[in-house]
């Protein structure tokens, strides 16, 4: 694949068309995703600031006259309702019609919080997302699932609304800081062990040139050279392609795509309590630590041979993530579990556990003390 040849996987979700270009100039297709110009854009102000004149070429691109533009700032605090009801005042005041399209500009947060406003806003108009981050490229931009944060839980308020494109571009990626690098590369580890071996692999190849690059340094900074020291379109494609499939297959999450929850379940819960502590972990850190979990204890209870465990925990580590954290108390822990989406009715929560590199168990139960066990 040459450098400037564009991926597209294109899916079927829920009845919706939704493409994903992956590209040098992928956004400059936006306008084949608004029937009815001019879109609004819920842009990340760091984005805009960064951006500023590709940002605008995209918006010219797609219609030359008006560019309305909400710019938010990102992180987990843009997935509250509060916020949500401060975008439909913006909406309203600028009159978006049924027939009106939403674009979202950044990273995970952004992308939800403008998907739960186009999945609501008049019953439901068109989105349209283009991904900022690593993280959003290679999972929260795909699949149509978009969430917000309530009742100290991650992602209980959400909703199914597929975007008609996700349109990628690698550029955007050259001004990550390296935390946004680790948390990207928790999701595409996640993915490679899911569905794709030979990504899987490769990544621990190259353990230890993720770990001069990426897994060292001050995670506040962006870094030189970033783009040119990994086949990173390649290797987005690899992993955007896994899930493509995956959602394609069962988008309302009632067998395979249940994978994808690998580390989640754990990791949510860690990250939802650490946000009550002076050291609140990011979404790529609490998955890494659910990760690194879940194949300890399936490699203790031998489901899962001991070297692909040591080889997962071996690739997070050389992204710099971490593979254990302090726990909440088993009593904190399961309270937290307990508010999880996943949980029915029967109380009966669902665990992924790894029984090799792309084979997964997806019905696997836990018991609290074998997660204390391994945390701490």
């Amino acid at each position: 694949m040459r450098r400037d040849e564009s991926q597209i996987f294109d899916m079927i979700l829920d009845g919706h068309p939704s493409r994903f270009v992956l590209g040098p100039l992928a956004c400059l297709d936006l306008g084949r995703f608004v029937p009815h110009p001019p879109p609004v854009y819920i842009m990340d102000e760091a984005v805009a600031e960064l951006h500023p004149r590709w940002v605008e070429q995209i918006q010219e691109g797609c219609d030359s006259y008006r560019h309305d533009t909400l710019a938010v700032r990102g992180g987990e605090k843009a997935k509250t309702l509060a916020r949500l009801a401060e975008v439909y005042d913006w909406l309203g005041a600028r009159k978006v019609s049924r027939d009106g399209t939403i674009v979202a500009v950044g990273g995970g947060t952004v992308l939800d919080l403008a998907g739960m406003a186009a999945a609501t806003w008049r019953r439901g108009v068109n989105f349209v997302a283009i991904p900022t981050t690593l993280l959003a490229m290679v999972d929260s931009a795909i699949g149509g699932k978009t969430a917000l944060n309530a009742a100290g839980l991650k992602n209980p308020v959400g909703v199914f609304h597929p975007a008609a494109g996700i349109l990628a571009d690698c550029g955007f990626l050259a001004t990550l800081t390296r935390s946004a690098w680790r948390d990207g590369l928790a999701e595409m580890i996640k993915t490679a062990a899911i569905g794709d071996p030979r990504l899987f692999a490769s990544l621990h190849h190259w353990r230890a040139r993720l770990a001069e690059s990426i897994g060292s340094g001050s995670p506040d900074e962006p870094i030189p050279g970033i783009l040119g020291a990994f086949p990173w379109q390649q290797m987005i494609g690899q992993t955007a392609a896994v899930k493509a499939h995956i959602v394609n297959r069962d988008f309302r999450e009632n067998g395979l795509r249940r994978t994808l929850n690998l580390g989640h379940t754990l990791g949510h819960a860690l990250e939802a309590w650490s946000m009550e502590t002076d050291r609140p972990l990011s979404h790529g850190q609490a998955v890494s630590v659910g990760m690194a979990v879940v194949f300890r204890i399936a490699a203790e209870r031998g489901t899962c041979p001991v070297a692909t465990a040591v080889q997962v925990i071996e690739i997070l580590e050389a992204c710099g993530l971490p593979v254990t954290h302090s726990s909440p108390g088993a009593d904190s822990l399961e309270r937290l579990l307990a508010g999880d989406k996943k949980q029915s009715a029967r109380g009966d929560l669902r665990w992924v556990l790894p029984e090799r590199i792309g084979k997964m168990d997806i019905n696997g139960r836990v018991a609290i003390a074998e997660i204390t066990k391994w945390l701490d």
